[in-house]
């Protein structure tokens, strides 16, 4: 039988299918949303982590420039310490002068207080000064401890026997006369005083110069000591780091036929060589070398500022990395040594390679290979550090990076010359 479509029905299932697209297109609109939010915030993230990089490693440079020289620091507490030693017996010497100056004007101040009976310390009465009547002058240097003894009652009778005595124009005379010495003392003893209160202002001056000079002299002796002792740590690191390089050349010619082995299996495994009809001569023997890290460059080989700063040459290159990150091996090789410097040491992994190669890779804070361990070109071989007083740093550091070094035949080269 044949079934005829109702045409008003036809509408009704195109609006219905309509709807249901809507509502996919929905559902699916709706699980996008996280996925682009997750791509925003994640864009967002990863350019904050690169500016955060870019940050310490300007950081880490900045301090690795800002550090003063260890030889240049010498000279200065040597300097110090030289001057110090020089003017500290000079001041010694100056500062007993002035006190037995000192000690005798204070004599001398004292014998007028006792002679005219007053304080040196007190102002002289305005009576003394001012008063053109001789009597009340007289009556000043009476009331003094003076010659006329300490009992008033005798100091009375002695002026009544003067007066009686010389009459009245003695007594006049007598009176003009003890008050002109008492006058005359006084501007002795203001003269005096004034005196030694230059010499105390310029003992005081003296005592805070020998102060100043004595803690020079100290802390100079302090840092040139410990000045000493660093750099004397610097040249022992250097010295055995010298002599496993030494060490490693009796090695490198077992190094190399050991690797070479190890690429002709790689290449007779892929069928790029025929067993028994071997051409070493198509197997390089120098290695192709590849950068163990990326970033700024600190110190280059034979860097001038590097031997200004540690008083040593500068045989590698400094790569500037933030601490803890990985270093790679620069070539195909094997450990010769891993050597731990632990806390206040320094730590580094001596590799040798083909034709008679070597790289070194310093500071780091953590090791991931050992002595006589194969390495590929790529493969990690520990964690950088150079942090100051961080683990295996050692004592050639101003700042975190990794300090790479290239050796050919036991004597270091630019590593930019084998890194591409």
């Amino acid at each position: 039988m044949n079934t005829k479509t109702n045409p008003s029905a036809r509408p009704a299932r195109q609006g219905s299918l309509r709807a249901s697209r809507i509502a996919v297109a929905a559902v699916l609109l709706a699980g996008c949303v996280p996925l682009f939010a997750f791509a925003i915030v994640f864009s967002d993230e990863k350019l904050d982590a690169e500016r955060a990089f870019h940050v310490a490693v300007g950081e880490a440079s900045a301090e690795y420039q800002r550090t003063r020289s260890l030889p240049s620091l010498k000279r200065r507490y040597e300097a110090e310490l030289k001057e110090a030693q020089a003017r500290l017996p000079v001041l010694m010497q100056e500062k007993r002068t002035l006190r037995l100056k000192i000690a005798q004007l204070q004599r001398s101040i004292v014998a007028l207080e006792q002679r005219f009976g007053w304080s040196a310390t007190a102002d002289a009465p305005a009576s003394i000064v001012q008063s053109a009547d001789i009597a009340e002058a007289f009556r000043s240097a009476e009331n003094a401890q003076s010659v006329l003894g300490t009992n008033p009652l005798g100091r009375s009778f002695f002026r009544r026997v003067l007066v009686a005595s010389f009459s009245e124009v003695l007594e006049e005379d007598l009176q003009t006369g003890i008050r002109r010495s008492v006058l005359l003392a006084r501007v002795r003893v203001d003269d005096l005083q004034r005196q030694w209160s230059e010499l105390k202002q310029q003992h005081e001056t003296l005592c805070a110069d020998t102060l100043r000079l004595s803690e020079q002299e100290e802390r100079a002796t302090r840092g040139l000591a410990a000045t000493e002792e660093q750099l004397k740590n610097i040249q022992a690191t250097v010295e055995e780091v010298h002599t496993q390089v030494l060490k490693m050349q009796g090695a490198l010619a077992r190094i190399d036929a050991k690797i070479r082995s190890r690429i002709e299996r790689e290449l007779l495994s892929k069928g790029l060589l025929t067993p028994g009809i071997i051409d070493r001569s198509t197997i390089a023997v120098a290695p192709q070398f590849a950068w163990p890290a990326y970033g700024p460059h600190s110190a280059g080989f034979l860097d001038a500022s590097y031997q200004e700063h540690f008083g040593i040459p500068h045989y590698g290159l400094d790569i500037v990395i933030g601490q803890g990150s990985p270093v790679f091996s620069a070539a195909d090789g094997v450990v010769f040594l891993a050597r731990n410097g632990g806390q206040r040491g320094y730590s580094y992994v001596l590799v040798g390679h083909r034709g008679g190669y070597a790289t070194l890779y310093g500071h780091l804070s953590k090791m991931t290979v050992t002595s006589g361990q194969d390495l590929r070109q790529g493969e990690a071989i520990g964690l950088s550090g150079g942090a100051v007083g961080a683990y295996g740093s050692g004592p050639t550091t101003t700042g975190a990076h990794l300090h790479f070094e290239v050796i050919k035949d036991g004597t270091n080269i630019d590593p930019k010359l084998v890194l591409p």
